[in-house]
C-alpha cells in the first residue's frame, strides 16, 4: 500500500486537477456553451480551487507518505483523503458539462472531508498525527454550507451577477489568507506549516 502513496503516484493526480482546471476554462471561459450570468466567475474560482485542491491532495498524499500507514488512524485518514480527491476530481471534470452539478459534487467533497478527517498530519515534528476535533473545523464547515446556498440561489437564478461574485470573492479571500497566513507561519518558523 505504501507504494501508491509513491511520487509519480501524487504527480498523477496533482496533473489530474490541472487538466481539470484546464478544462473548466476551455468549456466556460474561452468557448463558453451558454451564456449564464456570472458563470464566468464562477469558472474563474473554480479554476483557483481545482488548482489550490491539487496541491493540497499533494500535500496531504506526501504527508500520509512520510508519517507512514503503520497507524490505523493514518490508515483511516488516507482513505478519507483519496474518497475526497476521486470525489473532488469527478465534481472538477463534471463542471466541464454542468456547472452547478459540478460544483454541487465538489462542495459535498468538502463537507465529506472536513467532517471524517480528524487528525492532522505533522512529519517532521515530534508528534506527527495529531487529533482534529470537530470544535476547529466549524468555521471551514460553516463556509462550504455558504458557498452550497450560494451556488443553490444562483441555480435558482436569484441575483445570479451578485451570487457568484460573492462566490468568487470567497474563494480569492480564502486563498488569500490561506497562502498569506502559511507564508507568516513559515518566516515565524513554525512546524505547521
Amino acid at each position: 500500500m505504501q507504494r501508491a502513496l509513491a511520487p509519480w503516484f501524487t504527480r498523477s493526480i496533482v496533473g489530474l486537477f490541472w487538466i481539470a482546471a484546464s478544462g473548466i476554462g476551455w468549456h466556460h471561459l474561452l468557448f463558453p456553451t451558454n451564456n449564464l450570468t456570472g458563470s464566468a466567475a464562477i469558472a474563474g474560482a473554480l479554476i483557483l480551487i481545482c488548482i489550490d485542491q491539487g496541491r493540497m491532495a499533494w500535500v496531504d498524499l506526501d504527508n500520509i507518505y512520510q508519517v507512514s500507514l503503520a497507524d490505523p488512524r493514518v490508515v483511516r485518514f488516507y482513505g478519507i483523503t483519496l474518497s475526497t480527491i476521486i470525489i473532488e476530481l469527478i465534481g472538477f471534470y463534471w463542471v466541464w458539462h454542468h456547472l452547478v452539478l459540478g460544483m454541487v459534487i465538489f462542495i459535498i467533497s468538502q463537507l465529506f472531508f472536513n467532517t471524517a478527517a480528524n487528525v492532522q498530519l505533522y512529519p517532521h515534528s515530534h508528534d506527527p498525527i495529531r487529533p482534529f476535533p470537530m470544535q476547529a473545523r466549524w468555521p471551514v464547515l460553516l463556509a462550504n454550507g455558504v458557498a452550497l446556498s450560494l451556488i443553490t440561489l444562483w441555480q435558482t437564478n436569484h441575483l445570479r451577477q451578485l451570487t457568484s461574485a460573492i462566490w468568487l470573492g470567497m474563494v480569492v479571500l480564502y486563498l488569500v489568507v490561506k497562502y498569506l497566513m502559511a507564508t507568516d507561519t513559515v518566516a515565524d518558523g513554525d512546524e505547521s506549516s
